[in-house]
This record gives C-alpha cells, structure tokens and sequence, in this order.
C-alpha cells in the first residue's frame, strides 16, 4: 500500500523536498469531433473495396457482416499515435547531479526517477492500447454511402517501482476505457493521469472507406 502511495503521489503536481519535483499536464489536444465520412458511392462499392484496404493495413479484423453493414476491427501496441495523455515532467537532484525527465504520458516504454520524502525511486513505466473499432456502412442515396467509426480505447498501464536505496520493487497496472468523444483518468492521488483521442486513429479507418 506504502509503495502504491508513492507511485500515485508521482502524477501529483509538486512532489515535497527541494530534491526533486514532478509536473503533470493534461492533454490539450480538443476532442477530434467526427467519426464519419459520405463516399459518393453505392455501399457495395464501398464495402467492396474497403474489407481488402483494411486487410493491408494493420488492423485486424475481427468480424464481418455484409447484411448488417458492420465490420468490426481492432489495433493493439504503442498508443502513442492515437492518444493524448498530457506531459510528464520529473526533475531529481541528488549527489550525482541533477536529472530531469520530460515525456508523453502516453509513451508505451518509459523510463525515469522520482524523489519522495528525500528518497530516490527508480520507475518503469509501460502503456498499451486496443483500440476496438465497430465500422458501420449505410446507405443514403443510390449513389451515397454514410461510414461511421465507433472507436472504444482501452488503455491499460503498469508501473514497476523499485527503491533506489534497495528493497523489493513492486509493479501495479490500471486500466481505463473511452469512447473517441470523452476521456477517463488513471486512478491516483493529486492530479490524475487523463486521456483522450487525438483523432488519428479515427481519420486512418475513414481515410481506408473510399
């Protein structure tokens, strides 16, 4: 409980001590607005050349329903690309000089140091994301299809924390989940690791209908 204490307290704003401090900002990034597109065509076409575009790329898909108009689809590994989670700032200073960390909070792999009560702590962070991807076609006219995007984001993150001084490191993993048009908060103490969509992932897959 102590060590999850300290590793929540590491997204606070203002860590206490003068060896050492941490900052947090949110994703400025505004929500990507649309998740649909008009092809002027008739669905079939669209369908037609779409199911293979998405083969290509890489996505994996997961279901098909030609009657329904649904494909469904899904990518996982470095969210990065596809999700804002603000900036992570940490700066420690010790014997060895000083050392200062800036980086994506929604970086897959990451490395760095925090100090907590005069005490130096070593942290492996590791985000990933499935982004879960319902694809549906309608038809408006002849000639005129409607592709909509409903995009689910499932976030998970693990942080492993070790003492810098010795001791048995302790690892913790959360998961959040939102849709393209919201966001959600990691669970922590102070100011809370939150993220949204960035809209890429969204125009990648509408970009493929044509």
């Amino acid at each position: 409980m102590k060590m999850r204490k300290i590793m929540s307290l590491g997204f606070c704003l203002l860590l206490g001590g003068c060896a050492g401090q941490i900052t947090y900002t949110p994703p400025t990034n505004q929500l990507p607005g649309t998740n649909e597109k008009t092809v002027d065509k008739a669905v079939d076409e669209v369908w037609k050349t779409t199911v293979p575009a998405l083969g290509k790329n890489f996505f994996v898909i997961n279901n098909l329903d030609k009657s329904s108009g649904l494909i469904n689809v899904s990518y996982s590994g470095d969210p990065e690309k596809y999700v804002d989670c603000g900036v992570i700032d940490s700066q420690v200073s010790n014997a060895r000089g000083k050392r200062e960390y800036r980086f994506p909070a929604a970086a897959a792999d990451q490395s760095y140091e925090i100090m907590q009560g005069g005490m130096l702590y070593y942290l492996q962070r590791k985000m990933n994301l499935e982004g879960r991807v319902n694809l549906v076609f309608e038809p408006i006219e002849k000639n005129k299809t409607r592709v909509t995007a409903n995009i689910k984001y499932v976030l998970t993150r693990q942080v492993r924390v070790a003492p810098a001084a010795g001791g048995f490191p302790q690892t913790f993993s959360d998961t959040i989940s939102f849709g393209a048009n919201s966001g959600a908060s990691f669970p922590g103490q102070g100011q809370n690791t939150y993220c949204v969509s960035n809209g890429h992932l969204e125009r990648e897959i509408l970009n493929v209908a044509d």
